[in-house]
This record gives structure tokens, C-alpha cells and sequence, in this order.
């Protein structure tokens, strides 16, 4: 079996947990927090959160998906057609001026779906990120199924939210 790029799905116990904060804060600085679809707030507030993000063979992560999702099926179909799509994407380029850092998030059909994995320092930097996570995209393997997003927490065995 060869190792490549792949789709992680990170699971949350809820839309309240420590470890989803930044997830949110970041997509919302990189794509506008208008942008991003949080799901975090509704009638099931405790109910599980999923996420995906892409990473390299190295476990690296290439990309995060911008979206929050309430299963693993709608988290699954989505990126499902967004690497499916991914010769349509467009990709913006973003920086935050006062902080001197390089982003980019990629649209499908006017709807954010991507961002980068974290800000850059340079341009350089920042491009190659694109190409590389564009690359990975259309070849990378989806999981069966998602990790919980702190493994202390399997099993009731307590820990940190750290």
C-alpha cells in the first residue's frame, strides 16, 4: 500500500470544545468570518462537530476544509466533491497586512471550501503552499471514518483540553 496526501476527519464532542476555537478563528480571519459555515449554534449545541483537513504523506497539514459539519456522511460528501471539483476551484489570495503574513483560501462555485493550513511568511512560501495543496487534492485518500480531536478523551480517560 503506497502513502500519499490524505483527507483527515477530525471529530469534536461539541460546538463548545476549547479545540475548535481556533479551527473557526482561523477560517474566519483567512476567508471573512461571514465566509465560513460554523455550525456551531442550533437546537443540538452539544451535538459533535466534524471537520477535514488534507495532509501530506508526512502528516503534515496541507489544507483545512472551511466548514463545520453535524456527521461524518455530509463532512464525507462534501469534500468528496470538492476534490472531485477540483480543477474549478479559484483560489484567492489574502494577507494580513499588520501582522505581515501570507494567506489563501479556494472557492467552489463562489463558496469558500478550503483555506490555507496556516499564515506564511512570504509570498513564496504561500504560493508554493497552494500548489502543493491543489496538487494533493484530486489524488488525496478520504479516511473511513474520524479521529477524535484529543485521544485523552477516548475511553473517559480525562487529560487536558490543552
Amino acid at each position: 500500500m503506497s502513502v500519499g496526501p490524505r483527507v483527515v476527519f477530525v471529530r469534536f464532542t461539541s460546538s463548545a470544545s476549547p479545540k475548535l476555537v481556533p479551527w473557526v478563528s482561523h477560517a474566519g480571519r483567512v476567508v471573512g468570518n461571514g465566509s465560513v459555515s460554523q455550525n456551531l449554534n442550533g437546537p443540538a449545541e452539544s451535538q459533535e462537530r466534524l471537520i477535514w483537513q488534507l495532509v501530506s504523506a508526512n502528516n503534515r497539514q496541507l489544507a483545512r476544509g472551511t466548514d463545520i459539519y453535524t456527521s461524518f456522511d455530509a463532512a464525507r460528501t462534501h469534500v468528496d466533491r470538492v476534490a472531485s471539483s477540483s480543477e474549478e476551484l479559484l483560489v484567492e489570495l489574502v494577507s494580513e497586512a499588520g501582522r505581515g503574513v501570507y494567506g489563501w483560501y479556494a472557492s467552489l462555485e463562489g463558496v469558500p471550501v478550503m483555506t490555507c493550513a496556516r499564515w506564511y511568511l512570504t509570498d513564496r512560501d504561500r504560493r508554493h503552499s497552494i500548489n502543493l495543496a491543489t496538487r494533493c487534492l484530486p489524488v488525496a485518500m478520504l479516511h473511513d471514518g474520524a479521529r477524535l480531536s484529543d485521544p485523552a478523551l477516548m475511553g473517559g480517560a480525562g487529560g487536558s483540553s490543552g
